[in-house]
C-alpha cells in the first residue's frame, strides 16, 4: 500500500516531535545555595572566658542583624523564582531565637533584635507557595545559650539551628532516601556524618559542629532520580584538612552503596573544595575519581564559575568571589548542560537599595539544566 508524501512527512514529523519530547522529558533543573548566617563565628567558638564569649556573641548578633537577614533571604528567594529549579539544596538555612524569661529587654534591643529569623520560614514565605521543603538535615542545635545584654544581672538565651534544606516544586513527587542502614548518626531525614569538629569548650559547655547530608528521590519527565544535598566541614586552620576529606570518603561510600543504578544520581552543595585544591585526598579530587562528572566543566566557554566569598559584613560594592566551592555533580557522564549559572554575583542582585545594599550571602548560588540522553 502506497501512502500519499504530506502523509509521510506527517508521520515522520510527529516522530521527530515524539523523539524531542521524549528528550526533554529527561531534562532536569537543579541549584544550590548556601543562605550564610551573615556573620563569622570564629570569635564565639574560640573564646575562653564567660567575658570573652559574651562579647563575641553580642558582636556576632549585632552583625547579624545589620546585615538585614529579611531582605538577603528575599534577595536569595528571587534568584531561586527566576531561574525555577525543580530541586533546590539549600545549606546555612539558620534559625536564630531569643529567650528572655526574666524580661531583660535583650531580646528585642534595636542592635540585635534583627539576628532573631528563621531563614526557612523567610524563604517559603518570599516564594510564596511556589517551593516547599522536601527534607531537611540539622547540622547544629543549641536549644540555649546565656548572654548577658548591657550589664544585664540575668541572662537572656540564644538558640541557635542550622540545617541544609532541599526545596522542591510542589509539584514534583518526592520521597526521602532512608540512609539509616547505613548512618550511624541520623539527623531529622538525612545523616551527620561520622568525622565532625568538637566538641568545641566554652563556658557553658560543648557544642559540636556537625555536617551532614541529606537526599530525596523524585521522577521528572518519567526519569528517576535521586537528589542529594550537603556542606561539608571548612579546611582552614585550626580546623584539619582531613577531615573534610574524610567527610567526603564517607559520602562517596554511601552513595555508592545505596544509590539504586536505575536513578541518575545527582550531588549539590558546599563542598568547601574547588578544583585548585591539589592536596592529597582533597574532596573535589575524590569526587572525580569516583566517577563524578563536574558539571560546570561541561559548560561552553572558559568561565571561571567563582561563588565564594565576600566580606563577612558583606559591604564590598564589586565582587570579590575567588574559588569555585558551590559544586553540581552527576554520576552520568553522557548528558549536555544548559545554562550553568553562578547567580547572585553582580551588583543588581544585591539588597535595596540600588548600588548601596548588601550581597544576598556570602556565596554565589549555582544553577544548571541537565539533559539525559
Amino acid at each position: 500500500m502506497k501512502y500519499p508524501g504530506n502523509y509521510l512527512s506527517k508521520v515522520m514529523m510527529a516522530s521527530l516531535f515524539l523523539v524531542f519530547q521524549n528528550g526533554l522529558a529527561a531534562d532536569i533543573e537543579v541549584m544550590t545555595q548556601n543562605q550564610y548566617l551573615g556573620a563569622d563565628l570564629t570569635a564565639v567558638i574560640t573564646a575562653t572566658s564567660q567575658e570573652e564569649f559574651n562579647t563575641a556573641v553580642i558582636d556576632a548578633l549585632k552583625q547579624v542583624s545589620s546585615n538585614n537577614t529579611p531582605a538577603r533571604i528575599e534577595a536569595l528567594a528571587e534568584l531561586i523564582a527566576s531561574r525555577k529549579p525543580d530541586l533546590v539544596g539549600l545549606q546555612e538555612v539558620y534559625a536564630v531565637g531569643c529567650l528572655d524569661p526574666d524580661e531583660t529587654g535583650a531580646c528585642t534591643d534595636p542592635e540585635i533584635a534583627g539576628a532573631f529569623n528563621d531563614h526557612l520560614a523567610l524563604t517559603l514565605a518570599a516564594l510564596n507557595g511556589a517551593y516547599e521543603t522536601a527534607a531537611v538535615v540539622v547540622n547544629l542545635n543549641v536549644p540555649g545559650i546565656p548572654f548577658y545584654l548591657d550589664g544585664n544581672s540575668v541572662p537572656a538565651y540564644l538558640t541557635i539551628l542550622d540545617r541544609d534544606v532541599i526545596l522542591k516544586h510542589p509539584g514534583v513527587e518526592s520521597s526521602v532516601v532512608d540512609y539509616s542502614g547505613v548512618c550511624s548518626r541520623p539527623s531529622a531525614d538525612g545523616c551527620n556524618y561520622q568525622f565532625i569538629l568538637g566538641p568545641i569548650s566554652t563556658p557553658y559547655g560543648d557544642i559540636f559542629v556537625e555536617r551532614g547530608y541529606v537526599g530525596v528521590d523524585v521522577t521528572i519527565g518519567g526519569k528517576d532520580y535521586r537528589f542529594v544535598n550537603t556542606h561539608l566541614e571548612v579546611k582552614d586552620p585550626p580546623v584539619p584538612p582531613e577531615l573534610q576529606a574524610a567527610q567526603a570518603f564517607e559520602l562517596i561510600s554511601v552513595l555508592g552503596a545505596t544509590t539504586p543504578p536505575e536513578r541518575s544520581l545527582l550531588l549539590v552543595g558546599d563542598m568547601n573544595s574547588s578544583p585548585a585544591d591539589a592536596w592529597p585526598g582533597a574532596p573535589y579530587s575524590q569526587y572525580l575519581s569516583s566517577g563524578f562528572t563536574d558539571m560546570w566543566t561541561m559548560r561552553p566557554g572558559s568561565v571561571e564559575g567563582l561563588t565564594c566569598c565576600q566580606l563577612e559584613d558583606l559591604s564590598n560594592h564589586k565582587s570579590i568571589l575567588y574559588e569555585r566551592v558551590d559544586l553540581i555533580f552527576t554520576m552520568e557522564p553522557t548528558q549536555k548542560i544548559k545554562k550553568a549559572r553562578v547567580l547572585g554575583d553582580k551588583v543588581s542582585a544585591k539588597t535595596p537599595p540600588h548600588g548601596k545594599g548588601l550581597w544576598a550571602s556570602d556565596h554565589g548560588s549555582v544553577a544548571a539544566g541537565i539533559e539525559f540522553y
